[in-house]
């Protein structure tokens, strides 16, 4: 750079330097002529005057074989009356340009080669007149090298001048070249602090005003570019601790299948270090079984499974992220969850269910045959109320306990799957047929429509539908209606039923799936139920990856959407 502007300050300037040279020399030439034009037209005056006739030309042989001037006198039709240079019989000089002109009386000043002298001549002539009234041209000459002469004898105090003004020139674009060079040098060294991190700000010069105004600009500018840095580490810092601290383990993949990012919880629990980061998926993952599953979720859309990691069972998510910035540097986000103390609950919590329900089941059905035996032999009106009561609330806990075991069954796949291709409008139409009592007794309109066969156990569809239905009329409006609609493309089974019932609140809605789960508490001895239905019509359909989906309004109604994929079967 300091090299760059020294060589174009010093051609700069010498070229500069040279124009003026050179332009000096042109003035002097053309300065010159001129002065030596006005000497020619004087002493022709001067010569002019001092003849009154063609007797008085031998006064001029004063200037006889003088080199530095030339009188030559022509007569008006050409012929040369006198030459100072010679005696000779000379040529007519009619052709003469500037006795052409002085004929004319315009004279004027000619330079031309003369064969004579052997060198270029400068010529004036005018018309004079002699006393006896005829007339003639004067002419003189002087050599055009006197001219030449005078810019020779001048050009070494030109050179001399165009030599310092080099050496003057070269020690300003040193100068120069220096300034801007250590000016720019600042300038890169505090931009270079910037981006290490101790930033150095310029220092500012009040007598350099624009360097001053360009210095102020460039520190305002490397602050705020600080300032923010500092602040985003700090963000950055507070993130990596939060994710460093969550217990979940994050891993985030760049477009290249590469780590981009990853969290202490994820390094503990495969027992990696930092240095994996940039490295490939296989240098974490020592499981192939694991590392197979995650690298074949890699797709278009978002993936979750479970999987066996030695004595542990992890829950992985595979995201793709969110946002254009985001997608443009990280092709997916691995989330990893230890679920293995949530799965040994969950199997106890099955395992009590399945054994309680079992064991109640027993005296449950000895008591109901009591109770019918009793009501039986009972005449008494109030103690046959009270009988009846019993026999009812021992029914409800018996249905109770059987959608436990039904549900407890699902979640331990523990009863019979024989899947065949089950009719669901058949199905459904028997459900209504089961309920066309309770249907009846509130004047329900119940409609199925269309036509839809799933590859799956008989008897769980028949709960599916049974539990769908039920709720269906429970909390319908009198005179409601129900809609069963099946509908099969060629991807998939949809099963939709629709009531018109007292709807469901927005934020109740995530939690309808859930076991005992009531809208409202106070309605579950009116509307009967075990709390249980929908949570084993979720079971159901995650048993055949169906998507069930919940749209409610307040006293609109409520439909259930079952899709059942064909490549699910």
């Amino acid at each position: 750079m300091k090299k760059k502007i020294f060589i174009k300050s010093f051609i700069i300037t010498l070229l500069s330097v040279l124009i003026l040279f050179v332009s000096g020399i042109y003035i002097t030439y053309f300065s010159n002529k001129n002065l030596v034009s006005e000497r020619l037209i004087t002493e022709t005056d001067l010569v002019s005057a001092l003849l009154n006739s063609e007797e008085d030309f031998d006064e001029l042989d004063a200037f006889r074989n003088q080199d530095e001037c030339r009188i030559t006198a022509i007569s008006m039709n050409g012929d040369v009356l006198y030459d100072s240079d010679t005696h000779e019989q000379l040529e007519n000089h009619i052709d003469r340009e500037e006795v052409a002109a002085a004929i004319a009386e315009k004279p004027k000043t000619v330079e031309r080669y003369s064969n004579t002298f052997k060198c270029e001549m400068t010529y004036y002539a005018i018309k004079t007149q002699f006393t006896d009234g005829s007339e003639a041209v004067l002419r003189l000459a002087v050599k055009s090298a006197e001219i030449n002469d005078y810019i020779l004898s001048t050009l070494p105090f030109l050179c001399l001048a165009l030599i310092i003004s080099a050496i003057i020139a070269g020690v300003f674009a040193k100068k120069l070249s220096e300034s801007v060079a250590n000016r720019i040098t600042d300038i890169s060294k505090s931009l270079k602090s910037v981006n290490d991190g101790n930033y150095i700000p310029l220092d500012t010069d009040m007598q350099d005003s624009e360097f001053y105004a360009v210095y102020g600009e460039i520190n305002a500018l490397n602050s705020k570019t600080v300032s923010h840095i500092r602040k985003e580490e700090n963000e950055r810092e507070k993130l990596n601790a939060v994710l460093d601290n969550i217990s979940q383990g994050i891993i985030a993949l760049s477009k290249d299948q590469k780590i981009a990012f990853i969290n202490g919880s994820a390094l503990s629990l495969f027992s990696g270090n930092g240095r994996v980061v940039s490295k490939e998926l296989v240098y974490l993952i020592d499981d192939t079984t694991l590392l197979n599953k995650i690298t074949d979720a890699h797709g278009n859309t978002n993936s979750r499974f479970e999987c066996a990691f030695g004595e542990k069972t992890l829950l992985v998510e595979v995201i793709l992220p969110q946002g254009n910035l985001l997608r443009d540097e990280i092709g997916s986000i691995i989330i990893l969850s230890d679920i293995t103390a949530q799965k040994d609950l969950a199997r106890q919590k099955e395992e009590f269910f399945a054994n309680a329900s079992h064991e109640l089941k027993t005296p449950l059905t000895a008591m109901l045959g009591l109770t019918e035996l009793a009501l039986a032999k009972s005449e008494e009106e109030n103690t046959k109320r009270q009988l009846e009561r019993i026999h009812k609330e021992s029914l409800r806990l018996s249905d109770l306990i059987s959608d436990m075991l039904k549900l407890s069954r699902l979640e331990t796949l523990q009863d019979e799957n024989t899947s065949v291709c089950v009719h669901m409008d058949v199905i459904a139409n028997e459900v209504i047929n089961e309920l066309s009592e309770s249907i009846k007794a509130k004047n329900i309109t119940a409609t199925v429509s269309g036509k839809a066969t799933v590859f799956a156990d008989e008897k769980r569809m028949f709960e599916l539908m049974q539990n769908l239905l039920t709720n269906a009329v429970n909390y319908n409006k009198d005179g409601g209606t129900i809609e069963t609609v099946f509908e099969e493309t060629s991807k998939s089974t949809i099963i939709r039923v629709k009531d018109t019932g007292i709807g469901i609140a927005k934020e109740n809605i995530p939690h309808l799936c859930e076991r005992f789960y009531r809208v409202d508490k106070s309605r579950s001895k009116k509307t009967g139920g075990t709390g249980l239905g929908l949570a084993i019509v979720k079971h159901i359909c995650a048993l055949y990856g169906a998507e069930i989906s919940i749209d409610s309004e307040i006293d609109v109604g409520t439909e259930f959407i079952i899709v059942f994929k064909k490549d699910k079967k």
